[in-house]
């Protein structure tokens, strides 16, 4: 009696067991599938905190270009924090380069592979925190691939590869390019891996006015029907499509990360009741607990961040050949055209060949340099003639905006010269004002000449807007001085120019920065200026 109570007492122990891991495992899988859309993406980061604010969980992301670098991010461990924190502070010119000639992209991204496998901490898929998969396009046969195996940093790079804009990704001796050909919202991808629920989102792109004789507008709604035929069928089985509030906002808009999280945090609270619906119908029983993904610390999120950047720069550039263009800066100076040979094989060396313009008449200038950038550059130049010119210039970073440089020549209005450059002492949103004090020896005189240089810039507006969907820009009014004087008497050279002039993020990444001025000497000297701002203050 006794052992026949005591195996009912098993029987009963075995039961409650069994139903209480039946009833653990009907906790339904939520997947989170994160759309394409370059900058607009941001608006992904708002909706994880959503998420994570209202205790909706994510048991699996599936992420296409803009979406797979969020969601791999934060598969990885990365808290919503330290994705807004590494937003603010990543300097874009740092890992992409235009490549010229161009070899597969117009932008070489190998700067930027190397930095994101080290921001992922050269993490493989099976050693991620929450399952994640990257959708991406086979280039040869259009099919879509869920990536799940290899370098994680990888198959995000593939996912992102706008094809002609960036290099294809290579991986197992196939190419790959941007998921968001085929898949743009890859719902059909998450319903396939098992999901239970799955919410995707969607930040599609469209056009405030439709100008019909535009030949841009045409081909941008061509491309888009085609893309958004195939996001109407893969995400026939989604539980519910958010769409955040940036339908009209570029995707080359990197500088408004702020309001495209805040509207992806909006978004969510706005389709929360149905986020909630969906996950409740497959467990009514389900108890949404807020939480937070723990991620790093900032001491340790700087450090990380501040290896991946290392790293990036550290990557050797592809070899390039590029036109070059010298404009004049001062009167009796030519603007030089020339090419330049760099990267590859020469690692952080140069060299090429000048001659101003006009050809004719002109002397040609042959260089040899060293550029590391962001830790020194230093050229040396000759010039063959009947006499011979030669000259060697070096500059160095200091601070964050900062340079200093010295330059010696034999020939020209001086011979030595060393210039400190600040481009922004003071600035706001719509008023920037820098100096550049110099100490030069003048060629025809023996005291040495002492100036300064001011650049003041007005911008009618604080933001970027977009250019041909090509670049972004940002136009401005601007003033500069030039006052030169010997040390031992003044007697000052005063110099103006005014003009107008553009600052561009070429794809709203890379920074560009032309003027067209006018130049006033005396009152007998007037002369127009074109030219790039760069390294030249």
């Amino acid at each position: 009696m006794q052992n026949r109570s005591k195996s009912k007492f098993l029987l009963l122990i075995l039961i409650l067991c069994v139903s209480q891991t039946a009833g653990a495992t009907q906790s339904p899988r939520v997947a989170l599938v994160l759309g394409g859309g370059a900058a607009r993406g941001f608006s992904h980061i708002g909706l994880i905190q959503a998420f994570e604010d209202h205790g909706v969980p994510i048991d699996l992301l599936v992420g296409t270009s803009m979406g797979s670098i969020v969601a791999g991010m934060y598969a990885a461990g990365y808290s919503v924090d330290n994705m807004k924190e590494i937003i603010a502070s990543i300097d874009t010119a740092k890992l992409i380069d235009v490549s010229f000639p161009p070899r597969g992209g117009l932008v070489n991204t190998a700067r930027l592979e190397r930095y994101l496998d080290t921001l992922l901490m050269h993490k493989t898929f099976d050693q991620l925190d929450i399952p994640f998969y990257a959708v991406i396009t086979e280039l040869v046969s259009g099919k879509e691939v869920a990536a799940h195996q290899g370098p994680v940093s990888q198959a995000v790079q593939a996912s992102m590869s706008i094809p002609a804009l960036f290099q294809p990704v290579e991986r197992d001796g196939v190419y790959y390019v941007d998921g968001g050909m085929k898949n743009a919202v890859p719902v059909n991808t998450a319903k396939e891996l098992g999901a239970d629920v799955v919410i995707g989102v969607d930040v599609k792109k469209e056009l405030e006015t439709i100008d019909h004789d535009s030949l841009l507008n045409n081909l941008q709604l061509a491309l888009w029907f085609m893309i958004d035929g195939y996001v109407e069928i893969n995400t026939a089985d989604a539980d519910v499509i958010v769409v955040p509030e940036v339908k009209y906002d570029s995707y080359m808009d990197y500088q408004k990360a702020e309001f495209f999280i805040e509207q992806g945090y909006q978004a969510g609270l706005k389709h929360m009741d149905a986020i909630k619906a969906a996950v409740l119908s497959s467990d009514p029983d389900f108890k949404f607990t807020p939480y937070k993904q723990q991620g790093y610390a900032p001491e340790e999120l700087a450090e990380i961040h501040a290896r991946a950047e290392q790293a990036a720069l550290a990557t050797p550039r592809p070899f390039a050949l590029l036109p070059e263009i010298t404009f004049a800066s001062e009167p009796g100076q030519k603007t030089k055209l020339g090419i330049r040979a760099q990267n590859g094989a020469l690692g952080w060396f140069n060299l090429g060949f000048r001659r101003g313009l006009p050809f004719h008449g002109s002397r040609s200038e042959f260089f040899i340099g060293w550029n590391r950038p962001h830790t020194a550059n230093a050229e040396l130049f000759i010039s063959p003639g009947e006499k011979l010119h030669f000259g060697f210039k070096a500059a160095f970073p200091v601070g964050d905006m900062g340079e200093l440089s010295a330059s010696y020549q034999n020939h020209g209005d001086y011979r030595w010269r060393v210039q400190f450059a600040h481009p922004a002492v003071i600035h706001s949103d719509h008023f920037q004002l820098g100096f550049a004090p110099n100490l030069m020896m003048p060629a025809d005189q023996q005291s040495l000449s002492a100036g300064l240089t001011g650049l003041i810039k007005y911008y009618s507006s604080a933001e970027f807007y977009p250019l041909m969907e090509v670049t972004l820009a940002k136009p401005y009014f601007f003033g500069r001085f030039d006052v030169q004087t010997e040390v031992n008497s003044w007697m000052p050279e005063n110099k103006y120019q005014v003009g107008l002039g553009t600052e561009f993020k070429l794809f709203g990444l890379y920074p560009l920065d032309c003027y067209l001025g006018l130049e006033i000497g005396n009152p007998e000297e007037r002369s127009w200026r074109i030219g790039l701002r760069g390294e030249e203050f």
